[in-house]
């Protein structure tokens, strides 16, 4: 193996600032958007649409995203990203000034575009790494979610009282984020690219065209069918337990002080195992990484169905969190598995797009699901989704890890990233 450039660890280095300037933005949205949306709004039933809107036009962009990666690059997509994240809190700090509610609903579907490029700082992550280091750099890219988890609620608080209007601060703030990521994927030096296979040949099932992988190509991969099942459902069971925390909080009549710690300490499960999980997955593997995730995700869920007190609620909320980072761990390695360096786009897009609709609709009902069922019973439907998932996960596993290694793409028919 040639040996790894020196400016590999330099990308690296923007990639993880990327991603932390990312969840400082998104931690500013969920911080305050909805307390924002309720000074705003003409009626309290339509607080929540800046919020929602976020979410749901963040879906739509994440498909567009992909679409554009594939044409333009990781690089310019994740700039167009950073500008529509200054666009939109410069907009969102001219409606919060001018009490214009629907202002704020174009200003934070904008955000909601910048929110659906997240996702890819990853896989250019995975693209630009050697061979063998792959899913050590999906770790320690997200190192960047770790630090935004500590400082993000913390710092929205603080700018959003740095000005005489309420609300003003933080979204400036949204919109310097934005500015710094511009030129940190303008100056990531390398772009990923396909090399096309010999004539003739057709590697691990792709194509002889060095364009994008399809998703036929894609759904006869055992890779990709683990990503597409691991990945939504892993998000959609976090987003749930998520949302229901805060809830659940001031239903069983606990402080203000608890509900903040547990989202904290949720998030700090999210992004702190990043630490270890990378090596982990590199001793055992993503299959046994991935049931791990779910394992612990289980435990999460016993402790929630157990009861409603301080300690069993932050046990649960904090092993949604880690269990969600191993499985969205070994669920992104599946998928930079399923296609050679370069050839990643449409498949991408068809997973962000799947994992944003279940999440969009775990975030939807989690309200509801609260309502009818209550925090105890809300967690035996994590229970009831993750067992299933569980042993799904281990069948599959045992039946197609043999295939799915022989069809790990992410070192075949591929060059080193090219110069650009």
């Amino acid at each position: 193996m040639s040996p790894r450039p020196p400016r590999s660890a330099a990308d690296l280095t923007r990639l993880v600032a990327s991603q932390t300037i990312y969840y400082g933005a998104v931690s500013v949205d969920l911080t305050l958007t909805s307390l924002a949306g309720l000074r705003l709004a003409p009626t309290p039933l339509l607080a929540t649409l800046p919020l929602t809107l976020i979410t749901g036009f963040g879906l739509l962009a994440s498909v567009a995203a992909g679409l554009l990666t594939a044409r333009y690059g990781y690089r310019a997509v994740l700039a167009m990203g950073g500008g529509c994240a200054v666009v939109g809190g410069l907009l969102s700090m001219i409606a919060v000034y001018a009490d214009a509610f629907w202002l704020l609903c174009l200003a934070t579907s904008l955000l909601g575009a910048y929110r659906s490029t997240g996702g890819y700082i990853r896989y250019l992550a995975a693209d630009l790494a050697p061979d063998g280091r792959k899913e050590r750099s999906l770790s320690i890219v997200m190192y960047g979610g770790l630090i935004a988890a500590f400082l993000g609620p913390f710092v929205a608080l603080a700018a959003s009282r740095a000005f005489a209007v309420e609300f003003i601060g933080s979204y400036a703030l949204v919109a310097l984020l934005g500015l710094a990521a511009v030129p940190l994927a303008l100056t990531v030096s390398r772009e990923p690219r396909a090399a096309a296979p010999p004539a003739g040949t057709n590697a691990g099932g792709e194509d002889d065209a060095a364009g994008p992988a399809t998703y036929r190509e894609g759904r006869g991969n055992p890779n990709f069918v683990a990503a597409l099942v691991l990945l939504p459902l892993s998000g959609a069971l976090m987003t749930l337990v998520m949302a229901i925390g805060p809830l659940a909080n001031v239903h069983a009549h606990h402080s203000a002080e608890l509900g903040a710690a547990l989202i904290q300490w949720h998030l700090v499960g999210m992004f702190a195992p990043a630490l270890i999980s990378g090596e982990l997955m590199r001793r055992i593997g993503p299959w046994h990484t991935s049931l791990t995730g779910i394992g612990i995700t289980l435990l999460g869920g016993v402790a929630g169905a157990s009861g409603d007190g301080a300690a069993t609620m932050m046990t649960a909320m904090i092993c949604a969190g880690v269990g969600w980072n191993f499985t969205y761990l070994a669920g992104t390695a599946f998928l930079v598995r399923s296609y050679s360096t370069g050839r990643g786009s449409h498949l991408q897009t068809v997973v962000e797009g799947a994992t944003g609709a279940v999440s969009v609709v775990a975030s939807l009902l989690s309200a509801t699901a609260f309502d009818i069922l209550g925090w105890r019973m809300s967690n035996v439907l994590v229970l009831a989704v993750a067992g299933p998932l569980l042993v799904w996960q281990q069948r599959y596993g045992r039946r197609n890890a043999r295939v799915a290694d022989a069809l790990d793409l992410s070192v075949a028919s591929a060059r080193p990233a090219a110069e650009v």
